[in-house]
C-alpha cells in the first residue's frame, strides 16, 4: 500500500473519502514513477447537470497517481456550471467536450471512440474511484493473461460522500447476473481495449440499464472465465435523490425487455426463468456469508426483499 493511501486511513482503521476528493494531490504518488511500465488507461466519464459532484468524481480519478492516464469527459450540454468545472481540471484531460447529444449512451459512445488505452474504464460524474484502483487493475491485468475483465468490491455513498452501504463483489456467473441480477457494479470495474472492440457500441436506446447490457455482453462475449474478481474496494456509487437510475418503473421494465430480446435472453420472464431466479438467490446468500458473515447477509437480504416488493408492485399496477 503506498504512503499516500496510508496518510487516508484514519486512526480507527476507516479510509477517509473526503480527504482522498478534497483537492488535487499534484504530487503523484513517488512509488509508482520507481519503475515499471504502466498500460495507459482510459477513463470516459459520461455527464450532464452534475455541478455538486463532478469536481469529486474528476479528483477520484487524478488522485490516482497513475502516471499512464487518458481522462476523457463528455458533456451533454450541461447549464448547471458543470462546464466550469471541467475547465478548471483541462489540463489533465485528455479531451472533453461539452455538447447537446442523444444521452448517457451516446456519450459513452463518443468516450471511447477517442480512447487509445490498453484499459477501459467508466465513472459516472457522480460516482468515485477509490484510491489504488488503476494501480490495482493494471497489476491484475498484467498477471492474468486470460483475464479480460476485472472487478471489485464497491461502496454506496451518499451526497456528502457518508458511506451507506459496503458492497462485496461475487465471481462473475453469466446465469446468476441474466436471472438474478447484478453481483458487480460497472463503476469498479476495468476492461481490456480489445474486450470492448468486441463489445463495440452501448445501444443509444437504452437511458437506464447500459451498464447491465454492458456486463451481459461482456458476459456473453467473452465468456464468464474472462472476469476476475479482486476482494477489494475500486469504487464508490453514489446514492441521491437527483439519480435517474433511482427505484424500479417503467422505463427501466421496459430496457431490460428490450435488453433480454436483442441478447437471447427472453428465458428469464419464463417460469424456468423464475425456477433459475430462485436458485441463483440461494447463491446470493451463500456470496453474502463467505464476505461479509451472516449478519452481512441478514442486512443485505432485508434491504433485497424490499426492492423486490417495488418491482412486484409495479408489475401489479401495469
Amino acid at each position: 500500500m503506498s504512503n499516500y493511501i496510508n496518510e487516508l486511513i484514519s486512526d480507527s482503521g476507516v479510509l477517509d473519502i473526503k480527504k482522498f476528493v478534497s483537492g488535487l494531490q499534484k504530487e503523484k504518488d513517488q512509488e509508482l514513477q520507481k519503475t515499471g511500465d504502466f498500460p495507459k488507461i482510459s477513463i470516459v466519464t459520461p455527464s450532464y447537470n452534475h455541478a455538486r459532484y463532478i469536481e469529486r468524481t474528476i479528483l477520484s480519478v487524478l488522485n490516482q497517481g497513475y502516471p499512464n492516464l487518458e481522462f476523457i469527459i463528455v458533456d451533454g450540454g450541461s447549464t448547471d456550471g458543470s462546464v466550469e468545472i471541467i475547465k478548471k481540471y483541462e489540463q489533465y484531460l485528455s479531451h472533453w467536450r461539452s455538447v447537446p447529444d442523444a444521452g448517457q449512451s451516446d456519450a459513452l459512445n463518443y468516450g471511447f471512440s477517442k480512447a487509445t488505452g490498453d484499459i477501459f474504464g467508466w465513472l459516472n460524474s457522480d460516482d468515485l474511484y477509490l484510491p489504488g484502483a488503476f494501480i490495482r487493475a493494471a497489476e491484475v491485468l498484467k498477471d492474468n493473461s486470460e483475464a479480460g475483465v476485472v472487478f471489485g468490491d464497491w461502496w454506496e455513498i451518499d451526497s456528502e460522500d457518508e458511506v451507506i452501504s459496503v458492497n462485496y463483489a461475487f465471481d462473475f456467473s453469466l446465469g446468476h447476473f441474466i436471472h438474478e441480477g447484478f453481483h458487480l457494479n460497472s463503476q469498479a470495474m476495468f476492461w481490456r481495449c480489445e474486450v470492448h472492440r468486441r463489445f463495440g457500441l452501448f445501444d443509444v436506446q437504452l437511458h437506464r440499464t447500459m451498464d447491465y447490457d454492458l456486463i451481459l455482453r461482456l458476459g456473453q462475449s467473452e465468456g464468464q472465465a474472462a472476469f476476475k474478481r479482486v476482494s477489494q474496494p475500486l469504487a464508490c456509487f453514489r446514492r441521491h435523490a437527483e439519480q435517474k437510475t433511482i427505484g424500479f418503473n417503467r422505463v427501466v421494465h421496459d430496457e431490460h425487455r428490450r435488453i433480454a430480446s436483442k441478447n437471447g435472453i427472453g428465458i428469464k420472464y419464463s417460469l424456468l426463468g423464475k425456477a433459475c431466479w430462485f436458485i441463483y438467490r440461494i447463491r446470493r446468500a451463500y456470496w453474502y456469508i463467505r464476505r461479509g458473515g451472516l449478519r452481512y447477509a441478514i442486512t443485505r437480504t432485508s434491504a433485497l426483499r424490499a426492492r423486490l416488493r417495488d418491482m412486484v408492485t409495479f408489475s401489479r399496477t401495469q
